[in-house]
């Protein structure tokens, strides 16, 4: 007498195995998504700070007097170019942790996802130092050095 199918310990063998195999693809696509995510938040950052730079360095190039202070936290930075009064331009970063230009009482927003935003310059100089710091997680700030004189200092 031929008795056909499984022992309970083949089936417990087969379950075993069929556990330790989902295991490790969960654990395979896990690793894959906590990758993904770094690299959509390294994006959002480089965005950002690309977006922060090229609005930051056309208005310093241009200011009368370079600014100084930080942006961020409640603090704005305001500065004028062209002719006396004729452009005011004021940096703030809102509670989205947008960075916001408004030029002449018009605001836009010129960054997504910043926490701050130093400038600092010697008194009289017409170069400054600009860090820009991402708000995304492990973003690493970015400095540039900009001059407000077409060809620099004289």
């Amino acid at each position: 007498m031929s008795q056909r199918g499984f022992t309970v310990i083949e089936a417990m063998i087969g379950v075993l195995l069929m556990t330790i195999l989902s295991l490790a693809m969960v654990g395979t696509f896990a690793v894959g998504y906590r990758t993904l995510s770094q690299e959509a938040r390294q994006i959002a950052a480089d965005n950002a700070v690309n977006s922060a730079d090229m609005a930051l360095t056309r208005d310093l190039n241009m200011a009368t007097v370079l600014p100084t202070g930080t942006i961020g936290g409640g603090s704005t930075v305001s500065f004028n170019y062209g002719a006396p009064g004729s452009n005011a331009v004021i940096y703030s970063v809102d509670g989205s942790k947008n960075l916001i230009r408004t030029l002449n009482g018009t605001a836009q927003v010129v960054a997504r996802g910043m926490t701050s935003v130093t400038i600092s310059a010697a008194a009289g100089s017409c170069y400054a130092t600009v860090v820009l710091q991402p708000s995304a997680v492990g973003a690493a700030a970015r400095t540039l050095n900009v001059s407000n004189r077409p060809g620099g200092c004289v």
